[in-house]
């Protein structure tokens, strides 16, 4: 179609590609353009509505939407956020934060979170996140990966 008008152009065989203003009969152009807009869509992560990721390479599950890892606000260290599913019963638990490292080397942290208490905030001050390579969140329960940037 010629830019700005609701109708196809006819081909001109004569011009100079630099000024053909003709497209594809409108015919064709659908299946041109909706590929594009499948291929750019961005992942959905982090909305109760996203469906989980696959889970990781040793065949953890991924953890609750809600939780999540990013640098610190200093940016030397990362933080790790545990939230308490709304589904699950609340009752006292022990979580352990697992950064692996990039260099192989891992570091955890302990909480014991109450049974009234809605999230937790692990501190990693000496991790940079360009250093890690996985964050895992365990309990009695079992462990899961927890999603972080990017």
């Amino acid at each position: 179609m010629a830019c700005g008008s609701q109708h196809a152009a006819p081909p001109n065989a004569s011009s100079s590609s630099a000024t053909k203003l003709s497209a594809p009969p409108s015919s064709k152009a659908p299946s041109s353009v909706g590929s594009p807009a499948t291929t750019s869509t961005p992942a959905c992560v982090g909305l109760s509505i996203c469906p989980p990721p696959p889970p990781d390479a040793e065949g953890n599950p991924a953890c609750y939407y809600a939780d999540g890892w990013r640098a610190d606000s200093s940016g030397a260290g990362i933080e790790v956020w545990y939230f308490r599913d709304p589904k699950d019963p609340s009752q006292p638990a022990k979580i352990t934060a697992l950064v692996r490292k990039k260099d192989g080397t891992t570091e955890s942290q302990d909480a014991d979170i109450a049974a009234d208490q809605q999230v937790h905030r692990f501190g990693f001050t000496s991790v940079a996140a360009s250093a890690v390579q996985e964050v895992l969140l365990s309990s009695v329960g079992g462990r899961c990966f927890v999603i972080g940037p990017g």
